[in-house]
């Protein structure tokens, strides 16, 4: 039923939404389209509504909203607790306090050649021709 879907802001619901494109059928033969909110059923004109462009919601830009234990150096997981080692308390990995201090990066896997064999390095293979 619907072809296309694309972001929208409906002024009908009043909510960011989607614009479903339906085809209009006479019997068997489709005779047209039409545009509608995916909410509300809200139908358009031609050339209305304007799409929304790919944006990150408001909310990631927020640096007090990253400041979570989950991603605090304190924040200790073990299968009983989830614990704040700096206060000494029990937290939620969505919990938020003044003292966050951000987890280092960890370090960059290295790629260690294998020990050397007692036996010593393989014997080449016999040349046949």
């Amino acid at each position: 039923m619907s072809s296309a879907a694309k972001k929208i802001f409906c002024p009908a619901c009043r909510q960011e939404s989607a614009l479903k494109v339906e085809k209009i059928y006479h019997g068997l033969t489709p005779a047209g389209e039409r545009k509608v909110c995916a909410f509300c059923g809200h139908e358009f004109a031609d050339g209305e509504p304007e799409e929304i462009a790919e944006r990150l919601p408001g909310w990631t830009g927020d640096e007090s909203l990253r400041k979570i234990c989950r991603r605090c150096r304190h924040y200790v997981v073990n299968p009983f607790v989830e614990k704040c080692m700096l206060r000494s308390r029990p937290v939620a990995a969505t919990d938020t306090c003044p003292d966050f201090s951000l987890r280092p990066p960890p370090p960059p896997e290295k790629e260690e050649e294998p020990p050397p064999s007692i036996l010593g390095p393989p014997p080449k293979p016999p040349k046949i021709f």
